[in-house]
């Protein structure tokens, strides 16, 4: 079990923890459909102790039983979480036994490039106290983008998962991989793979628990993960307790989806904005479009976001690089940018540095001249 402040619990989610009373109750609301958790403690002392994270975010339980919501069944067809659940429907409904893991699904849809990897590599075993405000706002946006990105998918398959697509369904896929590498499907090569995956899950949530204990909660969440992949195998290996695990040489579980069904054409794009000549490239052509449409959309959104965490590190004083809002709203929109290309790691580098070169040098000239002017009313 892991126990976490309030900001934790908030950043761990994706919530915001800068609200209070009936607000923050409603973001409490939120975890419960992606936790099972129990809150003790008053005001500064609150602390939330994880007892069970769902493999799949649970719905939201209406009141009233036995009526029928107000609002059931509707869903704002501009949202992100909608859109991307049509991307995936498009690129992947009409091969109903290809089975991909999530990220796998991020990775063909060309929504996660190879700067985010570059800019993990660039926190691997950094702790987030240690760092000084430039590199606090990236780390910390770095993370948030990917909890993001991942809580969309998660959306956007329950949404296919509930029925809102008339005709297409998602498939589900138990996996295990064992310690020579191999692959394979736990309900076809294991004997009891509930009671195993059970048993999994157990030994996952005491590795957890050891690596907070021994690293603390500061670290960017993929090394946090690495080091808790690495502290489960050791104690499915050597706990007496987890023996059936070692015994049928899992390494670890993890899930794979499969979308069957399809869109019809005339209903995924408006087609006569485009001045398009009717060819059979119709169908690539708006799948393009709305996967650019899609990335634009959640850019703006995280940029968006940006703002209030911006907002935050100043009213806290945190000290370090730059504190100036301008310089820090550009330097947000830039790491951004530059999170989305895909460039190779050289280039990645010298692009990295330059940008955080350039922004710790605008908000020295900034000081000097916020200095100068202050010198010249004195003279006065």
């Amino acid at each position: 079990m892991e126990t976490l402040t309030k900001k934790q619990f908030a950043d761990t989610w994706g919530l915001d923890g800068s609200l209070n009373g009936s607000k923050w109750q409603r973001e409490e609301k939120k975890a419960q459909l992606l936790c099972r958790y129990e809150k003790t403690g008053k005001t500064r002392g609150i602390r939330y102790t994880i007892l069970e994270i769902y493999d799949t975010p649970k719905e939201i339980t209406h009141g009233n039983t036995g009526k029928t919501p107000h609002n059931k069944g509707k869903v704002n067809e501009n949202s992100l979480k909608y859109q991307l659940a049509k991307l995936l429907i498009l690129s992947f409904g009409s091969n109903s036994n290809d089975y991909q893991t999530k990220n796998s699904y991020m990775q063909l849809l060309d929504i996660k490039g190879r700067n985010i990897k570059h800019m993990e590599k660039v926190f691997d075993g950094v702790k987030y106290d240690d760092l000084h405000t430039a590199d606090k706002y990236v780390f910390q946006q770095l993370q948030n983008t990917q909890l993001s990105l991942n809580r969309l998918m998660d959306e956007a398959f329950r949404l296919i998962r509930n029925g809102t697509f008339p005709g297409v369904t998602l498939h589900e896929k138990l996996c295990v991989a064992f310690r020579d590498e191999s692959h394979d499907d736990a309900d076809e090569a294991l004997n009891e793979p509930e009671v195993l995956y059970s048993l999994y899950k157990e030994a996952y949530a005491e590795a957890k628990q050891n690596v907070k204990n021994e690293y603390g909660t500061s670290m960017f969440f993929t090394t946090r993960m690495a080091l808790t992949n690495c502290e489960c195998q050791e104690l499915i290996e050597s706990e007496e307790r987890y023996q059936l695990l070692n015994d049928n040489d899992i390494s670890y579980f993890y899930h794979k989806y499969a979308i069957d069904g399809v869109i019809e054409a005339q209903d995924v794009y408006d087609y006569e904005s485009l001045n398009y000549d009717g060819s059979d490239m119709l169908e690539a052509y708006s799948y393009e479009e709305m996967t650019d449409d899609f990335m634009s959309k959640f850019t703006k959104h995280r940029k968006e976001t940006s703002v209030k965490y911006i907002d935050r590190l100043i009213k806290k004083g945190v000290s370090g690089d730059f504190l100036n809002k301008g310089i820090m709203m550009k330097f947000a929109d830039e790491v951004l940018d530059l999170m989305f290309r895909d460039n190779d790691t050289k280039v990645f580098n010298g692009l990295y540095a330059n940008l955080m070169k350039h922004a710790k040098q605008e908000y020295q000239e900034d000081l000097a001249e916020y200095v100068t002017d202050g010198l010249s009313e004195m003279n006065w």
